[in-house]
């Protein structure tokens, strides 16, 4: 049994979802999903991610409404946006509530998101 972090990572390309896993696999134990339906899903039935990463344009349901169904039921973790795009207002805004605790960016560094992912999962686990 591995003791890395859990994080699940919804995207809806593939090919961020082939890369993060690849490029982070080393520094968490990692779970993708292309449909955020399906990330719904992983979470009502695996209650161990120490944290739950979400892109922000997906068709369907964008990554703030993903996020806002899941805390309906899976509160006890860090939820991060992931986005090619800049800081819109409503991602703003997310982050002055505190409805999600970090924005990144792609294309992002391997050791920076490593960082920033661990901090986010050391702060909630301290509070």
């Amino acid at each position: 049994m591995s003791n890395l972090k859990k994080v699940l990572y919804v995207d809806d390309e593939v090919m961020n979802l082939f890369l993060f896993e690849n490029l982070l696999s080393n520094n968490f134990e990692i779970e993708t999903t292309k449909n955020p339906e399906k990330g719904l899903e992983i979470l009502k039935e695996d209650a161990s991610f120490d944290v739950v990463i979400s892109d922000m344009k997906m068709p369907g349901m964008n990554g703030l409404e993903f996020i806002k169904r899941a805390k309906e039921f899976y509160k006890n973790c860090p939820y991060l946006i992931l986005s090619g795009y800049h800081k819109i207002p409503e991602i703003e805004e997310a982050l002055e509530e505190g409805f999600i605790s970090n924005f990144l960016q792609k294309p992002f560094e391997v050791e920076e998101i490593t960082a920033i992912i661990h901090k986010e999962i050391e702060a909630f686990e301290s509070n």
